[in-house]
């Protein structure tokens, strides 16, 4: 993510035409490493982030909120303490180095005009959040260390000092004669030697200057390449942070992004790319798009990690009650052992021996069968232990018979939940499939208002929605309240429902408007219930299909659950994707 200092530098100015000369009336931190501060300005409120999150360092403008904690941190009271009411005057940067220093002035208790600051230094994992007075003494900072903990002692009263890693050269300074300096005796790529000897260059900086320079040569002794490759630099550095001469670029891939520049950047020959009025904007939707795919990836982790785990409880739970049905199998033993003893009764005398032989009446030639004994028990007590020990298997396997049915049913639901969520393309989709799982029992629901909060959330979620080359509709459920919506609701007795034979996926519905469907329609919805089911990318995936009227959903059964007759079947391969079908937005 190349938020380097070229970034900065641009950024910085539009900040300063925002925010220079407004009024800081609110401050809250949302989270471990961010701060936001509420600039009031001509009318109206600039809400600023700065985040010093290891993985995600960045400061911008936006008018997306989050939910702030109801109680704030620390380090948010001393900055509402220190900067509520201030008036933020300038916005600087040190160098091309990725530290931006925001000035305040505010008022002490006297009435007397002090200055303090907030800097941001944007060193990766390093990434910290100063506030420093007007001598530069921190009075806080938003991760503190100790002097055993760093040689650069983070602490409230401690001098504030510049990072010691800044030893390398201000590109826009730096001359020929110190830029040829750093390509003898390299054997790095000139890309590499770009970025260890210049501050503020990020990889992808480094890639444009120079194929921008349209260097291809792996030696860099010719001193003419080298001087290509300085001119081009210079001619970059001057368009974008002398005359401010941008097209800030949003780069995606697959629909997720990818990165973002303040120029179209060429080196992302394969991305998509989305042109931004400025470059807050653009930075705004990326890191918004960002939060929102991250978060989408740790939930669908989550609800796999739940899924699985119930799916793997379930299979042994299933696995014991076979195990019950087979030790089943015993019962009719122990009932012929209680039946023999009470016939042969009249002719056996009580015995001290742990077994006694009597005619087998079930047998064909009437042998002598021999029958354990519980010693201390006399005859007719152990025909009453054997049936009992009958009684008892015959219960355990009908119990579990109703075990396993219903196990295969948790069973059915969950894998069909792990199909949707093998699919799962948007944040609304994991939602309802959490939603199911807390119905369900198989998940808490933490907050009182989250069922309500997922279910606004739901009605924005729509069913894929394709045109067959045909011309007709097919829609395809995106979670199993969908599946039952569209099935039993939305279909009519007349539309086409397609779905995977015996294989947990989507319901699928073509609609008809009492037309007949052609085969190449059918096999398209076909296609379409196999892609959307877990056999995902299979070859002779069997496909039923029937009228909606023909499908049924049994009372007390789980969502997405339905019966159906008069069908038939179609063989398809399971397509990699879909990008040729043509869906509705």
């Amino acid at each position: 993510m190349p938020f380097d200092g070229i970034v900065l530098s641009a950024l910085k100015k539009e900040l300063i035409s925002e925010l220079v000369d407004g009024k800081v009336e609110r401050i809250y931190q949302p989270n471990q490493f961010e701060v936001n501060l509420y600039v009031y300005k001509f009318g109206s409120t600039k809400k600023l982030i700065i985040s010093a999150n290891p993985s995600l360092p960045r400061i911008y403008i936006t008018e997306r909120q989050k939910k702030n904690p109801e109680v704030a941190p620390n380090f948010c009271m001393i900055l509402r303490k220190n900067l509520l009411g201030a008036r933020l005057v300038g916005i600087y940067q040190q160098g091309l180095e990725r530290i931006l220093k925001i000035e305040f002035e505010t008022k002490s208790e006297l009435g007397d005009i002090e200055t303090k600051y907030i800097i941001f230094e944007m060193m990766g994992r390093h990434s910290n959040i100063f506030l420093v007075d007007s001598n530069y003494k921190i009075i806080d900072a938003i991760k503190r260390l100790s002097f055993e903990d760093s040689p650069r002692p983070i602490l409230p009263g401690v001098k504030y000092t510049l990072p010691p890693v800044l030893t390398k050269k201000n590109p826009i300074e730096v001359s020929f004669d110190e830029f040829i300096l750093f390509f003898k005796f390299s054997n790095k790529s000139p890309e590499n030697i770009l970025i260890d000897n210049l501050s503020g260059i990020s990889k992808q900086f480094a890639n444009e200057v120079i194929l921008r320079a349209q260097v291809f040569e792996k030696s860099l002794e010719n001193e003419d390449i080298i001087k290509r490759i300085f001119d081009s630099l210079k001619e970059l550095l001057y368009c974008i942070v002398e005359k401010g001469e941008i097209l800030p670029t949003l780069y995606t891939e697959k629909g997720n992004v990818v990165d973002f520049y303040a120029i179209d950047l060429k080196c992302y020959t394969s991305c998509s790319k989305k042109y931004f009025p400025n470059l807050n904007s653009c930075i705004d939707e990326y890191y918004f798009k960002k939060e929102q795919y991250t978060v989408f990836i740790e939930k669908g982790q989550h609800l796999q990690k739940v899924i699985e785990q119930n799916i793997k409880k379930l299979s042994q739970k299933y696995e014991q009650n076979i195990q019950k049905i087979q030790e089943a199998k015993s019962a009719e033993v122990y009932k012929k052992y209680g039946d023999l003893i009470l016939a042969n009764l009249y002719q056996l005398r009580e015995t001290n021996e742990d077994f006694v032989e009597v005619i087998d009446y079930y047998s064909e030639d009437l042998s002598a069968i021999k029958i354990p004994l519980d010693k201390d028990k006399d005859l007719k007590q152990n025909a009453e232990r054997y049936y009992k020990l009958y009684n008892k298997l015959k219960k355990a396997e009908e119990y579990a018979k109703n075990e396993i049915a219903e196990i295969e049913k948790e069973l059915e639901f969950l894998q069909s939940l792990e199909a949707l969520l093998d699919k799962s393309q948007e944040i609304e989709d994991l939602l309802s499939i959490e939603e199911e799982l807390e119905k369900e029992g198989y998940l808490k629901t933490h907050a009182e208002n989250a069922g309500q909060q997922k279910k606004k959330e739901n009605q924005k979620s729509k069913p894929h929605h394709f045109i067959s080359s045909d011309g007709f509709d097919i829609y395809v459920g995106r979670n199993n309240l969908q599946n039952d919506f569209l099935t039993l609701r939305f279909a009519s007795s007349h539309d086409i429902w397609l779905h995977t034979q015996k294989i947990p996926g989507s319901h699928v519905i073509i609609r008809t408007n009492n037309k007949e469907v052609p085969q190449t329609t059918l096999i398209e919805a076909a296609l379409l219930a196999s892609y959307f089911s877990k056999a995902k990318h299979s070859t002779k995936v069997p496909v039923d299909y029937t009228f909606v009227k023909y499908v049924k959903k049994p009372p007390k059964t789980k969502p997405g659950f339905v019966i159906y007759d008069n069908f038939k079947t179609i063989i398809v391969n399971s397509p990699e994707n879909i990008d040729n079908f043509n869906k509705v937005e």
